[in-house]
């Protein structure tokens, strides 16, 4: 799929607020692209798609689940969860992508894990640091994304902060989402390299 038809599909699909971060998000993952030696049309290309199936019926994503054999684990979570593995199956299987670096970035853009390709950490961090986010703290991971010169430091961070809202708000945390903390977790001895 080109990166026109990708936009249209995705402005046909998703309300305007949510097609425009996607837009942002595929921008950002061109410049992280550009300064980490990235794939700029990969990441343009999931950065458009990360999000398409954000709004589909939770059952659908349910039937989703099952028809394309993506791990019964997923059938305990909700759309926050599921949009991603859902949406790449459907680019896969109903849209004929078959990029594995474009499919997995949008499969774990939402909860990362460990050993992400270069394409995933590029729209895991896009996801997070988009011009259009608020969260508290963004400031200083779109300095760390963009002037420290570590992707897997970033995901770090990122992945801590989520765990912890996460775990304020009593939320379940997925698994891979644990695995990403852990894995990215420079306080201990591994070195990892971007």
């Amino acid at each position: 799929m080109n990166i026109e038809k990708a936009k249209r599909l995705a402005k046909e699909k998703l309300p305007e607020k949510r097609f425009n971060h996607s837009l942002r998000v595929a921008e950002t993952a061109v410049k992280l692209a550009e300064i980490y030696d990235g794939d700029a049309n990969k990441a343009e290309l999931a950065g458009v798609l990360h999000d398409l199936c954000k709004y589909d019926d939770l059952g659908k994503m349910y039937q989703i689940v099952r028809q394309y054999e993506l791990g019964n684990d997923l059938l305990s979570y909700g759309s926050e969860i599921l949009h991603g593995p859902v949406c790449a199956a459907i680019m896969e299987h109903e849209y004929g992508i078959h990029d594995e670096e474009v499919l997995m970035a949008i499969k774990y853009h939402t909860t990362g894990r460990q050993q992400m390709t270069k394409t995933e950490k590029l729209i895991f961090i896009a996801d997070y640091i988009e011009p259009g986010r608020t969260i508290p703290g963004v400031e200083d991971i779109r300095d760390m994304a963009y002037n420290q010169g570590s992707l897997d430091k970033t995901i770090y961070e990122i992945s801590k902060r989520t765990v912890l809202f996460l775990i304020q708000k009593d939320i379940t945390v997925y698994n891979k989402t644990i695995d990403c903390l852990n894995y990215y977790n420079y306080s201990d001895e591994r070195i990892k390299d971007d």
